[in-house]
């Protein structure tokens, strides 16, 4: 019996869902049925009576289907409507969430003073992870996997800062922003202290590593710090 729940898909679940298909075809095979035997019977009725009174029926009839039509699609997408809101609320809710955590990790990273508790980072992208199963969209799990798999491999480079616009652009589109004049590079001219330094460097090296970038920010730094003097 363990074998049959474990190894192969259960005879029970497969017979159920067997049911519910053959039940919902069932019912819209019913319906259109029931619809086509209804007007059959309208017009079968309509040819015995005066052409006055058929043309009153007709009018009558087109009316009513019309006004229940307009109802019923009105309640439906008024609904998806809703449905649709509380949907995006809740993804900005989770989006908020992990954009306020990782940008409180960007700006701090190397200056928490000793002794400072810093934010698990593990239980804090498993936790994320198992929220953008259930809410994200098909672009940013894709994505976020794409990104989380490069930063695991520990080799911090200019394509971990393209990789994270990249993320971001894709938590934009599905809070329906466009991305539309937001040129490659946006997040690193936003976030980073020499962005031009940066974008300069990565076009000749799409693998720069950043402690290369911060080598050379340092470089930069010091020349700065003469010229001034």
């Amino acid at each position: 019996m363990a074998r049959e729940f474990n190894g192969q898909p259960n005879i029970l679940l497969r017979l159920s869902r067997a049911l519910a298909i053959v039940f919902a075809f069932a019912v819209i095979f019913g319906s259109i049925g029931g619809l086509g035997w209804a007007l059959y019977s309208l017009g079968s009725y309509l040819s015995t009576v005066p052409k006055e009174i058929g043309a009153a029926l007709i009018a009558a009839v087109t009316t009513v289907l019309v006004a229940t039509l307009t109802v019923t699609l009105g309640k439906y997408f008024e609904r998806q409507k809703e449905l649709d809101a509380l949907h995006r609320d809740k993804k900005l809710e989770i989006y908020d969430q992990f954009l306020t955590q990782f940008f409180s990790v960007w700006f701090t990273e190397g200056k928490a003073a000793e002794g400072e508790q810093t934010p698990d980072m593990v239980a804090f992208f498993r936790d994320f992870t198992g929220k953008l199963v259930l809410w994200g969209g098909p672009e940013v799990v894709q994505v976020f996997a794409e990104w989380k798999e490069h930063l695991a491999a520990g080799r911090p480079d200019a394509q971990s800062v393209f990789l994270t616009e990249k993320f971001l652009n894709a938590i934009r589109t599905d809070l329906r922003h466009s991305n539309k004049g937001l040129a490659r590079g946006w997040f690193a001219r936003l976030f980073l202290r020499e962005s031009r330094l940066f974008l300069a460097m990565a076009a000749k090296n799409p693998h720069m590593s950043l402690e290369t970038l911060s080598a050379a920010e340092k470089y930069l730094q010091d020349v700065r710090a003469k010229a001034d003097s």
